[in-house]
């Protein structure tokens, strides 16, 4: 299943209709959208003292083939507050120490994380549903944290040409959130950068589309990350606790061209 959210955040552009607020509340820190960055952000207020609430328009985290992996770097930030031991511990995951890139030619390459030194020596799979969920967790034990699933944020709060809060639309009706600093953490078509009038983001991103599935795990399977790509085309293969994640990569777009269509 494939998912627009560049549509989701063209959304933006149709002028909302007038509508009747059903609440408004305070905080120092609203935080809009719930991944690994806001999640993390909205923590390190509330474990601060700092009154924030967190945002999220979707109703859960269990949203398929995201991104599942953390890397060394990152065990190493959520080691620093002190998270690292905890998530290894209570969420189930792979860790791979290895990798052998598809290179073409007779020599193999191998990238082994173990030349990085530190504490975390291997790359971490693990479903983000289940590490964004870690992460609320550890946040609601801080009384200043709130944390407001299916809230799909359509407008900025504005006064004097400064950004005071957000107003969301949640199933129940519209709701504002007033706050001394409003933070967009929803993503690369981010719909509050859009609402700032804030510059596009610089395009980095190679033009090729994955299509993401996956497979059960056989017994006598082999471990880690797998993949080969010729032509420019390739297969990714992602060991999971119980199944495969895998992605074909393919030219941008060349998945909408029809069948009979050919590439010479």
């Amino acid at each position: 299943m494939a998912i627009d959210v560049r549509q989701q955040a063209q959304q933006a552009d149709t002028p909302a209709q007038a509508h009747e607020i059903r609440d408004v509340s305070h905080t120092t820190c609203c935080v809009v959208g719930g991944g690994p960055a806001g999640m993390l952000l909205g923590l390190l207020f509330a474990r601060q003292g700092i009154m924030t609430t967190l945002l999220e328009s979707h109703a859960d985290f269990d949203r398929e083939f995201r991104g599942d992996t953390i890397h060394p770097a990152i065990m190493d930030i959520l080691n620093e507050v002190g998270l690292a031991g905890r998530l290894l511990e209570t969420v189930p995951h792979t860790k791979v120490r290895s990798v052998v890139p598809p290179l073409p030619g007779p020599t193999q390459i191998t990238v082994d994380f173990a030349h990085l030194g530190g504490q975390f020596p291997f790359m971490t799979l693990m479903r983000q549903a289940e590490f964004l969920e870690f992460l609320a967790a550890q946040a609601r034990q801080y009384p200043a944290f709130t944390l407001v699933m299916g809230a799909n944020v359509r407008e900025l709060v504005e006064s004097d040409g400064v950004v005071r809060g957000v107003r969301y639309q949640a199933a129940d009706g519209w709701h504002e959130v007033q706050a001394l600093l409003t933070v967009g953490a929803d993503g690369r078509f981010s719909r509050l950068r859009h609402l700032s009038r804030l510059p596009a983001p610089i395009k980095t991103s190679p033009p090729i589309d994955i299509l993401w599935f996956r497979l059960p795990k056989q017994p006598g399977d082999p471990e880690g990350i797998m993949g080969g790509f010729n032509m420019g085309r390739g297969l990714i293969m992602l060991e999971r606790t119980d199944h495969w994640q895998l992605g074909y990569v393919l030219p941008k777009g060349s998945d909408r061209q029809s069948p009979g269509s050919s590439h010479g």
